[in-house]
């Protein structure tokens, strides 16, 4: 699977939310350890505002962004390993453009 390698504003059901993404638009790509991209900022920011993580917002896929995921994915209940995919991408709240919105993600190749 593609790396989300950018993020976008992606339009769902209750508004548009910030999603990290690969080729422009392509959702279905994965964030793990050692990743380095805004699309790793868009899902740090997520955290931060979806799941009150209040990790540094860098960019970096680091140790703690990794927890921070862990501890987002069981909140979700989703699988817990640390890796961003299609899964959790469809599991988990997005931050939306909003402030404070907390969006779930049901486009195309979501639930």
């Amino acid at each position: 699977m593609n790396p989300c390698d950018d993020y976008s504003a992606v339009a769902t059901t209750a508004g548009t939310a910030w999603l990290p993404v690969c080729s422009g638009t392509d959702t279905s790509c994965e964030l793990r350890r050692g990743h380095r991209s805004p699309g790793v900022l868009a899902l740090q920011v997520s955290l931060n505002q979806c799941y009150g993580q209040g990790i540094l917002e860098d960019g970096d896929f680091g140790p703690v962004t990794e927890r921070a995921l862990k501890r987002a994915q069981a909140a979700a209940g989703t699988t817990v390993d640390g890796v961003y995919g299609p899964y959790t991408r469809d599991a988990m709240l997005h931050a939306g453009t909003w402030g404070d919105e907390r969006l779930r993600y049901d486009g195309p190749g979501g639930k």
